[in-house]
C-alpha cells in the first residue's frame, strides 16, 4: 500500500502542462467534424427516412 501512496504523491507533484496550439486545433477540428457529420446525418435522415415495416 505504501507504493500506491508514494505513486499518488509523485503523480500529484507533477506540474500540469498547457495544451499545445496544435492540440487545441485538433480538439476543435474533431468537435467541429463531429457536429457537422451529426447535422448531415440528421438532414439525410429527414429526406431519406428508413422505411418502417
Amino acid at each position: 500500500m505504501s507504493d500506491l501512496n508514494e505513486l499518488s504523491k509523485s503523480i500529484a507533484e507533477i506540474p500540469e502542462e498547457p495544451l499545445l496550439p496544435i492540440e487545441k486545433k485538433l480538439i476543435a477540428g474533431s468537435l467541429t467534424l463531429g457536429i457537422v457529420l451529426l447535422v448531415v446525418l440528421g438532414i439525410v435522415n429527414h429526406f431519406l427516412p428508413v422505411a418502417s415495416v
